[in-house]
């Protein structure tokens, strides 16, 4: 946060008729209100719509934590469909944003509108959605958490996004997962963001990082094998989704490959140079990334995830297993959200997604 505003304060909320209409007119009053004078080009402060579409209570306030802090980043509208089973029929509340500048003045910088509906109902909520977009700014989508219930409003809303964030991590189908995520681009013109992915971004860059010297690219076609553990109870996106990028990296090609319940091997191919992949996975806690081995005959990489002291350290063990720390540091947190939406398209995470695929059959 910047250290001439406090934090993002909520002016109004409160329920309002479903009427599109009704809400923007609600808005003009706000801001109306708000700035003692009303002028839209300075108050009425918006550079993308972020759509979430979720259900259940855990997607609102998902949704709501991240509207506490993304709005000094990107200042926006805000809409959330979330599917309440038990509901009768569509209701929605709206809610106005703003944080004050060091000299007291109000800087109205966000609006919000949640938007709640039966499962049933999977037509009235997209039309409603793509009703209060503001037209001509950037749509970020959201998915909060498996489809589910809201897969009916997604679906409706899809054609409308620039971009889609979600979460492979939280499907129990990867492979369908993934599957999905590569054909949104083609059915619906969507850019698929996944935060699985950004959550390898330290893995990746420490990887990259010990190979990033004059040597780097003869001792990556020496790589022999390449191991990945994890915790979870089973190959999950973020272990396959490394192996992915690993692959892609290297140019090797996918054969031979058996999966079990907890494991996955392959051999891989670049020409006539065979490289061994396994993926194995043990109890599930603690989830996710624990090491990741790069073998070759004169050296192995060893990258790990210390979780007790929250901790990376980047190992190199020679042929007789003398063992040389490289890099230790603090753990990183994963990109936020809101630096995601910073970044641009990402086609190193499609090429890691379809290797990853391909690894899955």
């Amino acid at each position: 946060m910047a250290s001439d505003v406090t934090a993002i304060e909520r002016l109004e909320d409160r329920p309002i008729p479903v009427d599109p209409a009704a809400i923007e007119d609600e808005f003009t009053r706000i801001w109306r209100e708000t700035a003692g004078g009303y002028d839209e080009s300075s108050v009425r402060l918006r550079v993308m719509n972020l759509v979430g579409v979720g259900a259940g209570e855990d997607a609102l306030g998902r949704f709501e934590s991240l509207m506490e802090v993304l709005p000094q980043r990107h200042p926006c509208r805000g809409i959330l469909a979330l599917v309440r089973p038990g509901l009768s029929r569509v209701s929605a509340t709206i809610s106005a944003h703003s944080w004050r500048s060091a000299s007291g003045g109000r800087n109205v910088c966000s609006e919000e509108v949640l938007i709640f509906g039966p499962p049933a109902d999977d037509a009235a909520m997209p039309s409603l959605v793509l009703a209060l977009l503001v037209p001509e700014l950037s749509v970020i989508c959201w998915r909060l958490g498996p489809e589910g219930d809201s897969a009916g409003v997604l679906e409706g809303i899809l054609d409308a996004a620039d971009v889609l964030l979600f979460d492979s991590a939280q499907d129990g189908d990867t492979a369908a997962a993934f599957r999905w995520a590569l054909r949104l681009g083609g059915d619906h013109g969507t850019e698929p963001r996944d935060l699985a992915w950004g959550r390898l971004t330290t893995w990746r860059e420490l990887i990259a990082q010990s190979f990033d010297d004059d040597d780097g690219p003869n001792r990556l076609r020496e790589i022999a094998s390449i191991e990945i553990e994890g915790g979870g109870g089973r190959p999950g996106s973020e272990a396959l989704l490394l192996a992915g990028w690993i692959v892609s990296r290297l140019g090797l090609t996918p054969a031979d490959v058996e999966t079990g319940g907890r494991w996955l091997r392959a051999t891989l191919y670049a020409q006539s140079r065979a490289v061994t992949l396994s993926v194995i996975v043990g109890e599930p806690n603690p989830p996710g990334l624990h090491s990741v081995r790069l073998r070759s005959g004169r050296s192995t990489l060893l990258v790990e995830h210390h979780a007790a002291s929250g901790h990376m350290h980047v190992r190199e063990e020679s042929p007789t297993g003398e063992m040389r720390a490289v890099e230790q540091i603090a753990d990183q947190e994963p990109p936020t959200i809101a630096r995601m939406l910073d970044e641009g398209r990402d086609d190193v995470y499609l090429e890691a997604l379809r290797d990853a695929l391909a690894l899955l059959g």
